[in-house]
């Protein structure tokens, strides 16, 4: 691969990690509210649904595309259709138009996340899969904690249209990087079919397997509500302009930067997944019920509990990928590509149901709900058999 090192292809896969961290986030935070621009919360909720619900499709059948034509072809071919949805955003203000583009957007940088899986994982051994994991979500947390600060301060004094302009010079950068290190990259796979209800049945046959995609959800859940209704939540009932709440997001996730190494390596070395994941979802649970409770719009507040959560969350999200890619290898694309499927999935289950509990209830019943349901995954947690 262009006479690169094994070492030099890693060091190049975390600079891709730090980029497409930053591509995403831009507009990760501001999405929802975007869409406020041209739909009510309640449709916004039935437009995350339509996307995740084509995203989760696409996922499954992602894998019969990756075999035939190669990762490194299908990630250049899902940057591109990223690009393409981000000039719809920035040169058509017609609400379908809007929609089309939404879901080419979702359905882009999901993809490109199992192409970024399987280059990761086909560097990494079983040895070090805690160790080379916290250092990819060191870096690629970088990219998060760096990208809200900005893109509220640019959405506060700008608007969104540079917005836009940073996420299609960030993705242009990252193909010609992905371009440069793997435009030879090969991996061979069996030439089938790769079936949803196949993957499913091996899933479940392995108990430990089932329970730590059964977390993977729960973390998926936490992250929706959160990147869905927790910035909308801020500006329209808390009273926090964009300015305060990218600061707030900056703080708030810092957590991964600092914890997700550290985690991994004792992960590796000392401890096993099972407390680890087990405190993270405490945690999460704590602090997502706090938020029901919370009235006060004190800047230093929200940024402590905030911060207080994605402790939780950061542990959680390490120790489920320690554990689950200790369990798999890059020959076994549908099992991962399933694996990633825990995003559309909770996409698709937390606007829907959030949007009927509108109608009924205030909007922080919402983070209750969410807290009342991490705890489930305690027990999940608990009964892990550690890959020790």
């Amino acid at each position: 691969m262009n006479g690169l090192s094994v070492k030099q292809k890693m060091q190049g896969l975390l600079a891709i990690a730090f980029l497409i961290a930053l591509n995403f986030a831009f507009f990760a935070y501001v999405e929802s509210t975007f869409l406020n621009q041209f739909f009510t919360l309640e449709f916004i909720g039935i437009v995350f649904f339509v996307s995740y619900l084509i995203t989760f499709f696409a996922i499954n059948k992602y894998p019969d595309f990756i075999t035939r034509f190669n990762n490194y072809h299908t990630i250049i071919f899902s940057i591109i259709l990223e690009i393409i949805s981000i000039v719809i955003f920035l040169f058509f203000q017609n609400p379908i138009l809007v929609i089309i583009g939404f879901v080419l957007y979702i359905v882009s940088t999901n993809l490109i996340w199992i192409n970024f899986d399987i280059f990761l994982e086909a560097y990494t051994s079983d040895s070090a899969t805690g160790k080379i994991r916290g250092i990819y979500y060191t870096i690629h947390n970088l990219g998060w904690v760096c990208a809200p600060f900005f893109a509220g301060s640019i959405l506060q004094n700008i608007g969104f249209d540079w917005i836009f302009y940073c996420v299609i010079l960030l993705a242009i950068l990252l193909l010609a990087i992905i371009k440069f290190i793997f435009s030879s990259f090969r991996v061979k796979y069996e030439r089938n079919h790769f079936s949803l209800k196949s993957t499913v049945i091996s899933v479940v046959r392995d108990r430990n397997m089932e329970r730590i995609f059964f977390i993977a959800m729960l973390l998926q859940v936490f992250y929706a509500t959160m990147v869905v209704y927790m910035p909308i939540y801020l500006n329209q009932y808390m009273g926090l302009n964009w300015s305060q709440i990218g600061l707030i997001f900056m703080i708030m996730l810092l957590p991964f930067i600092f914890l997700q190494y550290p985690a991994g390596y004792l992960a590796d070395k000392f401890w096993g997944e099972k407390e680890m994941l087990t405190a993270g979802l405490v945690i999460m649970a704590i602090s997502s019920i706090s938020v029901f409770f919370i009235e006060s719009n004190s800047m230093l507040l929200w940024a402590f509990i905030l911060f207080f959560s994605r402790i939780g969350a950061s542990i959680t999200e390490i120790m489920r990928d320690t554990y689950f890619f200790k369990k798999v290898d890059v020959e076994n694309i549908h099992i991962i590509n399933a694996f990633r499927s825990t995003t559309p999935l909770a996409y698709i289950i937390v606007p829907i149901f959030s949007s009927i509990l509108l109608y009924f209830l205030p909007f922080n019943y919402i983070f209750l709900i969410l807290g009342l349901f991490i705890t489930s995954g305690l027990t999940f947690s608990l009964t892990l058999r550690d890959t020790k």
